[in-house]
């Protein structure tokens, strides 16, 4: 398949063993095109993730690792990714993915086009819009994340149908006014946060559809907690706003 054209564009991917994927998925993504670069945030996987994320940048190159000292979770890795990119590259495209090929190459590839077309700020691959799916999922699972896109963008009002979905480019300008340092949440509640500050800031957003699958490889990390942290979010972000504007007042 031919590189498409793209600006600097940095691909941020988060790792917690997750050596059965890394070393299939770093290829397919650099293919893409010739101006991507790859950041590994690994936090300290038992399973030799790290070192396999080592020897990939002495045998590919136009990829970096930041070693993090522990499992500091999803959202944390991601701000220090950001800030990392912004204060060491001109990269104008960051991007975020999963790391378990959740996330096919395939639809990174329809997301940075449709960003290169210039159709929205924030372009986010979406599961939940016509033409998007999800593979091997069961009901529970299926119907837990579709209700809870539902409940966050009916208390948020963003319009974003796939609120938790986690394939998203972001043209710089974007991360650059939104305060990482500010954020708590983690795994799918990060992802809720972050476009609800993006739109706040007035930046709009775009869905492409995407096939999300069910990994084949690794242990998923969904839990209680996520799930939880998932649910009084968007309550708290409302009321935070809420607040910010009575101060104006």
């Amino acid at each position: 398949m031919q590189g498409i054209a793209l600006p600097p564009t940095v691909v941020v991917i988060p790792t917690y063993n997750e050596i059965a994927n890394l070393s299939r998925l770093v290829p397919e993504v650099l293919a893409i095109s010739p101006s991507i670069r790859l950041l590994v945030v690994d936090d300290a996987s038992s399973d030799g993730t790290g070192m396999e994320a080592d020897r990939l940048v002495a045998s590919l190159g136009r990829m970096d690792v930041i070693h993090r000292p522990g499992k500091l979770g999803l959202g944390s890795a991601y701000k220090q990714a950001f800030q990392t990119v912004l204060r060491t590259t001109g990269a104008e495209f960051i991007c975020q993915m999963d790391a378990d090929f959740s996330h096919r190459p395939v639809d990174l590839r329809s997301v940075l086009e449709a960003a290169c077309r210039g159709v929205a700020d924030i372009v986010v691959g979406s599961r939940w819009i016509p033409g998007g799916a999800v593979s091997n999922w069961p009901f529970r699972r299926f119907l837990l994340s579709r209700v809870g896109n539902l409940y966050a963008r009916m208390i948020l009002g963003v319009p974003q149908c796939d609120l938790t979905g986690g394939l998203k480019c972001w043209r710089r300008k974007v991360l650059e006014s939104i305060d990482l340092d500010a954020i708590e949440a983690d795994n799918y509640a990060f992802q809720i946060e972050m476009s609800w500050r993006g739109w706040k800031h007035g930046f709009s957003i775009y869905e492409v559809p995407i096939t999300f699958v069910e990994r084949t490889q690794g242990v998923s990390k969904m839990s209680g907690r996520v799930v939880g942290e998932a649910l009084v979010l968007p309550w708290r972000l409302r009321l935070q706003q809420r607040a910010e504007t009575l101060h104006k007042v």
